[in-house]
């Protein structure tokens, strides 16, 4: 006759205990592909000049997004201020690295229509 007490939390934890990443990779992925599509489509098209600026602008509200996205993921209530200065350190060089790897796709996906002047 034994007694068997069980919390709320232990329940929770076990059904959130998957990987908590999903979000940040799909929002990562979801930018590589809309910005190096747009910065191909407006490098070939007449509006080329405003390629650039465009991405770069897109980019920024991206990184706003991910910042507050990542801390939302990886950060629970009382949220410890070293733990979100590494937070928005990690999704910055994150951020930039995917606005490195949009411009390379974007200039590989116009690369062979530019070739022949």
């Amino acid at each position: 006759m034994g007694l068997e007490l069980r919390s709320e939390n232990s329940e929770l934890r076990t059904r959130n205990s998957g990987p908590k990443s999903y979000s940040v990779i799909l929002l990562v992925l979801g930018f590589v592909i809309v910005a190096s599509l747009l910065f191909a489509a407006l490098t070939v098209s007449s509006q080329a000049l405003w390629a650039f600026p465009i991405v770069v602008s897109m980019w920024t509200a991206f990184l706003w997004v991910l910042i507050g996205t990542g801390i939302a993921t990886f950060s629970a209530p009382p949220h410890r201020p070293r733990r979100i200065v590494a937070i928005v350190i990690g999704c910055s060089l994150i951020a930039i690295a995917a606005l490195a790897v949009t411009i390379l796709a974007g200039l590989l996906m116009i690369g062979p229509r530019s070739a022949s002047l």
